[in-house]
């Protein structure tokens, strides 16, 4: 079995767009030196083959998929196409790592699962966030209760593109946000009300404001292709302090903010508050230090390890969750 440390395995990339170059320049990076990309349109190949010399060009997606000693199968491809190119690849005894959330239909998601279990064969998505390190030491911030009770988490994520023609901007972006609490709560909320805008495309939303709840906990999840600023930021509240996770401050992308709000009894206050009904509490803020790997790095080592018979994270069970809440909105 192949893993992560033989770097001269034969690794096939399925799609040469804007992610599966990502994927090709981690794999580089990662010393593998026997990578096959293909894509359905030639010119996407050869585009990226100029931008990294030692990749090798496959025409025929059928060649890759009849090749023995190629293994692992990576797919950067558009969920609309995937299950026809994935489901041949399992068939063929391939272990594959297919780019969230892999499908747009939840039996075809159903029919992946039977037939990699069957064969016996590792079938996991990219969440690639359910593997960064700073959502890592968040996880640790609230098992240890450091914020006090959650009260409400925000995400924004928006920017002008990538737009997608086939997919909208929830199943696109929303799902990052999806996977994001699923990994800290094992759970989905529930959905309050969903707005979505459609404008650039008739029936392709380009904006969407999910309201959700869970427990005791609200949630907003704020989306956009068509921001004129690249924004990705988590807010989380709690009853003793405030985080804020931004990934465009390079600096200090997690900040803790000992600061709330509330109604106590004045005696219970020792520092300055303000105004004459909610007390808030302003206190020293800090950003910690965290040891940041590259959270497709770690994702791909995590993949390439994977033993036959064990459970991704990021496998069936956490992948249907999202598409059935997507599917449900």
């Amino acid at each position: 079995m192949y893993t992560f440390n033989d770097k001269n395995q034969k690794i096939a990339l399925i799609g040469c767009g804007y992610w599966g170059t990502v994927i090709a320049k981690t794999l580089i990076n990662l010393k593998f030196k026997n990578i096959f990309i293909h894509d359905s349109n030639l010119k996407n190949s050869k585009t990226l083959k100029s931008k990294f010399n030692t990749l090798k060009i496959e025409n025929k997606y059928n060649n890759l998929i009849k090749n023995k000693f190629i293994k692992n199968f990576f797919f950067a491809t558009p969920p609309s196409k995937n299950f026809k190119i994935a489901k041949k690849a399992l068939i063929n005894n391939k272990n594959i790592f297919i780019e969230k959330p892999g499908v747009t239909r939840l039996s075809d998601l159903k029919k992946l699962n039977l037939i990699a279990k069957k064969n016996n064969n590792k079938l996991m998505f990219g969440y690639v966030y359910c593997f960064n390190d700073y959502i890592k030491y968040i996880k640790k911030i609230l098992n240890n209760k450091k914020l006090g009770k959650i009260l409400y988490i925000n995400f924004q994520r928006q920017n002008l593109g990538p737009i997608r023609n086939d997919v909208n901007v929830a199943f696109d972006l929303t799902s990052h946000d999806l996977s994001i609490i699923l990994n800290l709560f094992k759970k989905l909320p529930k959905k309050i009300s969903h707005v979505k805008y459609s404008i650039l495309k008739k029936n392709i939303p380009d904006i969407s404001n999910l309201h959700m709840k869970l427990d005791n906990i609200f949630f907003d999840i704020n989306n956009s292709w068509i921001n004129p600023t690249k924004i990705r930021r988590l807010t989380i509240v709690g009853s003793k302090k405030m985080l804020l996770f931004d990934e465009i401050n390079l600096r200090e992308p997690v900040k803790i903010y000992n600061k709330y709000a509330k109604y106590p009894k004045i005696e219970e206050f020792k520092k300055k508050f303000f105004t004459s009904k909610a007390f808030i509490y302003l206190g020293k803020n800090y950003s910690p230090k965290i040891n940041m790997n590259s959270a497709l790095d770690n994702e791909i080592k995590y993949f390439l390890n994977l033993k036959k018979k064990s459970t991704p994270i990021t496998g069936f069970n956490f992948s249907y969750k999202i598409l059935k809440f997507l599917k449900s909105i």
